[in-house]
């Protein structure tokens, strides 16, 4: 198959990255049809409706830490850790207007004033937690001074004139008039820190929540306390946001205490309350929320991204998706649903539908930590092997892990393939070869070196094992045993990093941290070709297309590369492919390559001849 030009078809955008007991910025466009937010280095602009609708902008060098929406909807602010604020074009070519060293530490929070021609960043700093500035130049307007310690968050009044508040670390709520902006008056209301301060859409009203669980009211036009919204049903944990209705009248609250509450204003009641979970985890706790247009959507710990029905009081969808680097991917051949598997460092193990993009995060006690590998066996059941010694196996129907069937490892797992089609899988530590049923360890051999990797045939006759020294060993297995083929031996000068037997069987595909790639030719291990370095750095992964002709690598260098074996002197490298490096990569089809990286991106790359 003669090789062609490799294209993006699809972003299965990542979750926001999120820290427990800090605010987590959540934005949307004026119609709020598009939600956008901070996902490691990465700003993602993401339908509300359509997951698979999604864009990404990736230009930061630091964790992005606050995103806000121009009120016209056309530009982006964006803050990282770094103390760089960005404001760029909401459109394809992602034109950049500014960039600016605004703080001295991490950005927090990001404001525009109602007629978008200023920005106010706030954050940690050494001399200054905060700065106005216009949003075409970066001309300093005013001073944003009189906080002790770093500003955590920060609002625009909308309307003239304009104001600015600001909450700090040092429990303050501070009024700045202008422009230019100077301070005129401060105000401590909350004995716990004041994580959220927002204008209502109109000016009239600005609202404080915090870590005591306090909602404190103000005048929009002077900033004096108006009253503390009090009544029985309270949040009982710190709330870390809120955002106003566009008509003024209700505010959204979210809190640690794993719910949200739609407030009547005016009558100072909630008019819901929706409870996340009613025997949830800590990722259930609420961190973030926006309320722009239709849209009104409440952030999870985990993550998840909450679309609410204000009216019905109730959660009406749910965005999902990885915040940590994803570690493995696997595409069900078991039947004919177009769905994939992923897994993340953090131990999060997801099934996606790949039509629709719609995720489903497996739920129980799984893995502690980070998943090296996950398949798909006959009958619904997705196992998957971590570096935290185990086997699980999760029963896809009910999408819960099943407790009863996790199997212990002598290590932690170097790798994991399922064993033909008999619902068993082999695993490799770094010093034993396992084939592994639920709940139980069916056979197990010393792998004779340090091992690295492990791949099955496609009839499960013949295993696999790659070494840390360059080794590649063959296994049979039959019988319930396994046995040592004679034709082992150093194939490569590094680490071996991944293997894959093509899907006809013909070729073992293997790969090295010494940037190498091969196709060794069954059974004799020739190479289809000794020249196969197209990578600049450590190659981590590959995987063969359906039909056995096409092999696709992914590397440290961020490169995803096709090969073929009908054009073995000829490749595709499409660099940059994901920010921080490539880490595991599959074939949908034929023609739609898949893969995953460090940034919490899963992508999708079609072939074009």
């Amino acid at each position: 198959m003669p090789l062609a030009k490799v294209v993006r078809a699809a972003l299965y955008a990542p979750a926001p990255s999120t820290t427990r007991g800090e605010s987590t910025s959540l934005s949307a466009t004026p119609k709020g049809d598009f939600l956008v937010y901070g996902a490691g280095k990465l700003v993602i602009i993401r339908s509300a409706a359509n997951p698979l609708q999604a864009t990404l902008y990736a230009e930061h060098q630091g964790a992005v830490t606050a995103v806000a929406v121009s009120p016209n909807g056309e530009w982006i602010a964006s803050g990282d850790e770094r103390g760089t604020v960005r404001i760029w074009a909401n459109q394809p070519e992602r034109t950049l207007k500014l960039e600016t060293f605004a703080l001295g530490g991490k950005v927090l929070d990001i404001a525009w004033s109602g007629d978008g021609q200023r920005v106010l960043a706030v954050g940690e700093g050494q001399q200054s937690y905060g700065k106005v500035f216009t949003w075409d130049s970066g001309n300093t307007v005013g001073a944003i001074d009189s906080h002790s310690k770093r500003i955590i968050t920060g609002a625009f009044k909308p309307t003239r004139p304009f104001r600015i508040a600001t909450g700090s670390d040092d429990l303050n709520i501070n009024w700045y008039e202008g422009p230019p902006f100077k301070f005129k008056s401060s105000f401590r209301e909350h004995t716990r820190y004041p994580n959220c301060v927002r204008f209502s859409p109109d000016g009239e009203q600005l609202i404080s929540v915090g870590s005591d669980s306090k909602i404190v009211m103000y005048n929009g036009p002077t900033g004096q306390k108006v009253a503390d919204i009090t009544c029985d049903d309270m949040h009982t944990g710190a709330i870390y946001a809120c955002a106003w209705a566009p008509d003024s009248k209700q505010l959204l609250t979210v809190s640690a205490d794993k719910t949200a509450k739609v407030w009547h204003v005016d009558l100072g009641q909630p008019h819901c309350t929706i409870v996340m979970a009613e025997h949830g985890t800590v990722g259930d706790m609420q961190v973030g929320c926006c309320w722009q247009g239709a849209t009104v959507a409440s952030l999870s710990l985990s993550g998840r991204i909450n679309l609410i029905d204000p009216a019905a009081g109730k959660v009406v969808s749910s965005l999902m998706g990885h915040n940590r680097a994803i570690t493995a991917l696997s595409v069900d051949r078991t039947t004919d649903k177009a769905r994939f598997a992923s897994a993340s460092f953090d131990g999060v193990l997801a099934v996606w539908d790949a039509r629709t993009g719609g995720c489903q995060v497996i739920d129980g006690t799984g893995h502690e930590n980070g998943i090296v590998d996950v398949a798909f066996l006959p009958g619904d059941i997705l196992a998957s092997a971590a570096l935290d010694r185990t086997v699980r196996f999760s029963n896809l129907q009910s999408g819960a892990y099943n407790g009863s069937a996790t199997v212990q490892l002598d290590g932690s797992a170097c790798g994991m393939c399922a064993l033909g089609d008999d619902g068993f899988v082999v695993a490799v530590t770094e010093k034993s070869l396992f084939v592994v049923a639920p709940g139980k360890v069916v056979a197990q051999v010393d792998a004779g070196f340090r091992a690295s990797c492990v791949a099955c045939s496609p009839s499960g006759a013949q295993i696999a094992i790659g070494g840390q020294e360059g080794e590649i060993q063959l296994f049979e297995y039959a019988g319930a045993k396994l046995g040592r083929l004679p034709n082992g031996g150093k194939r490569h000068q590094g680490e071996v990093t991944a293997l894959a037997f093509s899907p006809t069987g013909a070729h073992l595909g293997s790969c090295d941290a010494a940037r190498h790639v091969y196709a060794w030719e069954l059974p004799s291990f020739t190479p289809v070709s000794t020249s196969w370095a197209a990578h600049k750095a450590k190659v981590t992964t590959l995987a063969w297309s359906p039909s056995g002709r096409l092999l696709a690598t992914g590397g440290v260098d961020s490169s995803l590369v096709l090969w073929s074996v009908d054009a073995p002197d000829e490749s595709v490298t499409t660099r940059l492919a994901h920010t921080d490096g490539v880490t595991a990569v599959g074939f949908l089809s034929d023609e739609l390559i898949i893969s995953a990286g460090q940034d919490a991106c899963i992508k999708t790359w079609a072939i074009q001849k």
